[in-house]
C-alpha cells in the first residue's frame, strides 16, 4: 500500500472539508433564509392578529365605558323604569351622538326592542339574537359581533339595574371599510372580514380588490409551500384566518393576507449574493490550504500527546522545545505549558469554590450536605447547631451590605475557630457541627462570646444571635431534614425571643400550623367563601344613653383548621406580609354590612382596627374613600382604631397618614391605650379623636382602686387634649355607673353586648333602642 504523506493528507483534508463546508453552507443558507422569510411572514401575520385583537379589545373597552355610563345614568334608569319612551329615545340619541356610536338601543328582558336609533333594529320587534339576550341577562352583560341589515357591528349589552335588571342597553360601532383601511395602514397587511352561517358565506368586507379577495378566500386554507409559492409563483398572497366571534351559528372570521413578493424579494437577492461570496471564498480557501499544509506535520503528534496527557490530569511534566521548530509551534508549546499550569491552579480553585462559601470561606450548603449525609450513613451521633444573626436584614439596612458582610465573615471565623465543621446555609445563617456535644450552659457562654461587638471602620455593631440545637440522627436522619428542622427551630427562637433553643417536635407542629394558617388564609382570601365573618360589638354613648357605634371584629371558622383565633392568624398574616388583604376584606365587608344596617333604618358608625402596616399603606385611604363614594355612604359610616404600640414604630409617618384620615373626616382612635411604653411622648402630636382604655384596667374597675386611679387619670388626660374616651371591658353595672360619674363618653363590653353578627345586631338594636342603660338591669 502506498504511503500518503502528511502534506497530501492535510491538503486533501482541507480541500474536502472546504468543499463539504461550502456546499453545506450554501444548502443551509438557502434553507435558513427561506425558513427565516417564512417565519417573518408568520410573525407579520401574528403581529397583525395581535394588533387587530388589541384594536377590537380597545373598542370593546370604549363600548363598555360608554354603555356603563349609560346604564348608571339615574335619569335614564328612571325613564326605563317608567317606560318614558320619549326620554329613552332622547337619551339614546344624545348619548349615541356624544360617543359617535352607530347603534343605540334599549331591549326588554324578554328580547323585545323598546327603542333604537338605527333602522337596523326596528322598535317593537324581537331582537335577532335571542340566545345572546338570555346569556346577557344571566351574566349582567356581554359583547359580541352581530350582522344586522347587511352591516357588521361590534356591540356591548349591559343590564339596566334599578337595582334589579329591568332592561338591556345596547351600544355598537360598525366595522366599516374605513376601519379596515386604518388597520391596513397600521399592520401593512390586507384585512378581510367574513361572516359565515353554517360554513356558508353571507357577508364579506375586504381591503383587497374583489377578484383578489376571491382568490385569497379560495386559497386561505392551503398549506404554505416555498417551492410552489416562491419559484412557481402559484400564490400572490399568504393568508391567516381566525374566528373572532360566534353567535347564533354565525362565525365572524378575520383573514389577514401578506403579499409574498414583499417578503421574499429581499431574501432572493440575499441568497444570490451569498452564493457568489461562498464560491469565491471556497477558491481562496483552497489556495491558502495548499500553501499552509507543508510545514505542519512534524510537531502535531507531539502536541497531541501533550494535550492527551493534560486531559488525563497529568500536570507535572515540563515542556521541551526543539530549536528547529517553527516560532509559531514554539509559541504553541509555551501556550500549552501555561495552559497546564493555569488549569491546575484553576481546578484547585474550582474545587475550593465548589465546596466553600466565597464570603466566609467556610463550607457551603451543598458541601456540608454531603459531609452530613456521610456522617449519617455511618450512623454517627453528632450535634448540629444553627447560628443565625438576629436582625441581619436590619444590619444591612442601617449600616449597609458591606458592614453586613463584615459581620457575617467575622462571625463565621469565630465559629470556625471553635473546631468541628462550619458552614454557611443561607444569608445570615451558619451551621456548626462540633467535635463533641455541647451542654446548654456551655452554649450560653459561647453565645455571649460570639456576640462580642464588631468594629467595622470605626462603626461598632452589636451582634445578637439566635442558636438552635438538633441532636442527630435522633432528631434528623438526613441532611435535608436537618436543614428544614434547623430553619424551623431558628424561626421559633426568633419569634419567641428564646435565642437559645433546642428542637422539639412541638415546635415543628406549631410551625406546620402557622404554615397551614398561611396557606388556608390565602386560599380563603382569594375565593368567595363563608369562612370569614365580622362580628360587631356595640359601644354605648353614656351621655346620650344611646348606641351610636360598633366595633368590627373578624372571625375565622376554617373548614380545615376549625376556629382560628384572630390573635393567631392576624399576627401570622402580618409576619407573612399579606395583612393588607385581610384589611381590604374587612373594609369591604364592613361597608356591605353598613348598607344593610342603613337599610334597617339604623345609623351606626363601624370602627375598623388597623395594623401598623395598614397605617403605613398609602393606598389604603384612597381605597376607603372610593368604596364609600361608590356606595353613597358618608365618612361617618366608618372610623378607625390603631394600637399605640403600632404607632410608635414609626411615629412621624404614622402621624402623617393618620392626619390624612382626619382631613377626610374619619374619626381615629388609639386602641389599648395605656399598654404602650411611650404614650405620653406621642399623645400630644397624634391626630386622634378618641382614646380606648385597655380592658385590663376596666374588667375589675369597681373593685380595684389602682385601676380606678389609672382610668381617672386617662379621662383627665384625654379631656385636656380634647379627646373622647372609650372604656372597653365593661362587665357589670357598677363599672358603668363609675364611668358615668367620671364623665367617660363611651362604654363597651359584655355588660352591654357581646360581639354578634350583623343580622343579630339589627334585632338587638331594635330590642334595646329605648333601654335606660344607666339603671340597674
Amino acid at each position: 500500500m502506498a504511503v500518503i504523506t502528511l502534506n497530501k493528507s492535510i491538503f486533501r483534508l482541507v480541500v474536502g472539508t472546504v468543499l463539504f463546508t461550502t456546499v453545506g453552507v450554501l444548502v443551509s443558507m438557502w434553507a435558513t433564509t427561506s425558513s427565516h422569510a417564512q417565519k417573518q411572514l408568520n410573525r407579520n401575520l401574528n403581529v397583525a392578529q395581535n394588533v387587530l385583537t388589541q384594536v377590537l379589545a380597545s373598542r370593546e373597552q370604549q363600548l363598555y365605558i360608554s354603555a356603563n355610563a349609560l346604564t348608571l345614568d339615574f335619569p335614564f334608569r328612571s325613564a326605563v323604569a317608567t317606560r318614558d319612551e320619549a326620554t329613552i329615545q332622547s337619551v339614546l340619541q344624545n348619548h349615541g351622538d356624544r360617543i359617535e356610536a352607530d347603534l343605540m338601543a334599549l331591549i326588554s328582558l324578554d328580547g323585545q326592542l323598546i327603542s333604537s336609533t338605527n333602522d337596523a333594529l326596528e322598535k317593537n320587534t324581537p331582537f335577532a339574537y335571542p340566545d345572546f339576550i338570555k346569556s346577557t341577562v344571566q351574566e349582567g352583560g356581554g359583547t359580541t359581533l352581530m350582522l344586522l341589515d347587511d352591516k357588521l357591528y361590534q356591540v356591548i349589552i349591559l343590564t339596566v339595574d334599578a337595582p334589579r335588571p329591568i332592561a338591556l342597553a345596547l351600544v355598537g360601532f360598525e366595522l366599516e371599510s374605513e376601519l379596515l383601511a386604518q388597520l391596513k395602514n397600521i399592520t401593512q397587511l390586507e384585512i378581510s372580514l367574513q361572516v359565515r352561517q353554517n360554513a356558508l358565506l353571507i357577508f364579506s368586507e375586504s381591503t383587497l380588490k374583489p377578484m383578489q379577495a376571491f382568490e385569497v378566500f379560495d386559497q386561505q386554507n392551503q398549506d404554505f409551500s416555498w417551492f410552489d409559492t416562491v419559484l412557481l409563483q402559484k400564490q400572490d398572497y399568504i393568508s391567516k384566518s381566525f374566528v373572532i366571534s360566534e353567535i347564533n351559528e354565525q362565525a365572524v372570521w378575520v383573514v389577514l393576507s401578506e403579499n409574498i413578493e414583499h417578503v421574499f424579494s429581499e431574501f432572493n437577492q440575499l441568497q444570490t449574493t451569498i452564493s457568489v461570496v461562498a464560491f469565491v471564498s471556497m477558491l481562496i480557501t483552497l489556495i491558502f490550504g495548499a500553501m499552509f499544509s507543508r510545514r505542519l506535520s512534524k510537531p502535531l503528534g507531539k502536541l497531541a500527546r501533550i494535550a492527551q496527557r493534560i486531559s488525563n490530569g497529568d500536570y507535572q511534566k515540563s515542556f521541551n522545545h526543539e530549536q528547529h521548530e517553527l516560532a509559531e509551534v514554539q509559541a504553541l508549546s509555551s501556550a500549552f505549558s501555561a495552559m497546564q499550569d493555569n488549569i491546575q491552579a484553576r481546578e484547585s480553585k474550582i474545587i475550593f469554590q465548589a465546596n466553600h462559601d466565597i464570603l466566609t470561606r467556610v463550607n457551603n450548603r451543598y458541601h456540608i450536605e454531603k459531609l452530613l449525609d456521610d456522617k449519617l450513613q455511618l450512623n454517627e451521633n453528632f450535634q448540629a447547631i444553627g447560628i443565625n444573626i438576629f436582625g441581619f436584614r436590619g444590619i444591612n439596612d442601617i449600616f449597609g451590605y458591606q458592614s453586613g458582610d463584615t459581620c457575617l465573615r467575622i462571625l463565621a471565623s469565630r465559629v470556625a475557630e471553635l473546631g468541628g465543621l462550619t458552614a454557611r446555609l443561607t444569608g445570615g445563617e451558619l451551621l456548626w457541627v462540633p467535635d463533641s456535644a455541647q451542654s446548654f450552659e456551655h452554649l450560653a457562654r459561647l453565645k455571649t462570646q460570639l456576640e462580642q461587638p464588631i468594629d467595622d471602620a470605626g462603626v461598632v455593631i452589636n451582634l445578637k444571635i439566635a442558636i438552635g440545637v438538633i441532636e442527630c440522627p435522633m432528631q434528623a436522619d438526613s441532611a435535608q431534614l436537618l436543614f428544614r428542622r434547623m430553619n424551623i427551630v431558628l424561626d421559633e427562637a426568633q419569634i419567641t425571643r428564646q435565642l437559645l433553643l433546642k428542637f422539639d417536635p412541638a415546635i415543628e407542629q406549631r410551625y406546620l400550623r402557622r404554615l397551614s394558617i398561611i396557606v388556608e388564609l390565602k386560599k380563603v382570601l382569594a375565593t368567595e367563601q363563608q369562612e370569614l365573618s365580622l362580628a360587631y360589638q356595640p359601644k354605648l354613648n353614656i351621655g346620650a344613653n344611646k348606641i351610636r357605634s360598633v366595633e368590627a371584629l373578624i372571625r375565622w371558622n376554617s373548614a380545615t383548621l376549625g376556629f382560628v383565633s384572630p390573635e393567631d392568624f392576624i399576627t401570622i398574616a402580618e409576619q407573612a406580609g399579606f395583612i393588607d388583604k385581610i384589611t381590604e376584606w374587612v373594609i369591604k365587608r364592613a361597608v356591605s354590612d353598613a348598607l344593610v344596617i342603613k337599610a334597617a333604618g339604623i345609623e351606626l358608625c363601624i370602627a375598623i382596627n388597623l395594623s401598623a402596616h395598614d397605617v403605613m399603606n398609602e393606598d389604603l385611604l384612597p381605597f376607603v374613600v372610593q368604596l364609600l363614594d361608590q356606595h353613597n355612604l358618608p365618612r361617618s359610616a366608618l372610623s378607625f382604631e390603631i394600637t399605640e404600640s403600632d404607632v410608635v414604630k414609626d411615629p412621624a409617618k404614622a402621624i402623617k397618614h393618620l392626619s390624612a384620615f382626619r382631613e377626610y373626616g374619619f374619626v381615629v382612635a388609639i386602641d389599648d391605650f395605656g399598654t404602650g411604653y411611650s404614650s405620653m411622648a406621642y399623645l400630644k402630636n397624634l391626630p386622634v379623636d378618641t382614646l380606648k382604655v385597655d380592658k385590663s384596667f376596666v374588667l375589675k374597675l369597681n373593685t380595684q382602686v389602682g385601676d380606678q386611679h389609672i382610668v381617672q387619670t386617662v379621662l383627665k388626660l384625654a379631656k385636656s387634649f380634647g379627646m373622647d374616651v372609650v372604656a372597653e371591658g365593661v362587665e357589670n353595672q357598677a363599672t358603668l355607673t363609675l364611668l358615668q360619674e367620671w364623665g367617660c363618653e363611651y362604654a363597651q363590653g359584655y355588660h352591654i353586648c357581646k360581639p354578634i353578627a350583623v343580622s343579630a345586631l339589627i334585632d338587638w338594636y331594635h330590642t334595646h333602642i329605648d333601654q335606660n342603660w344607666l339603671e340597674s338591669l
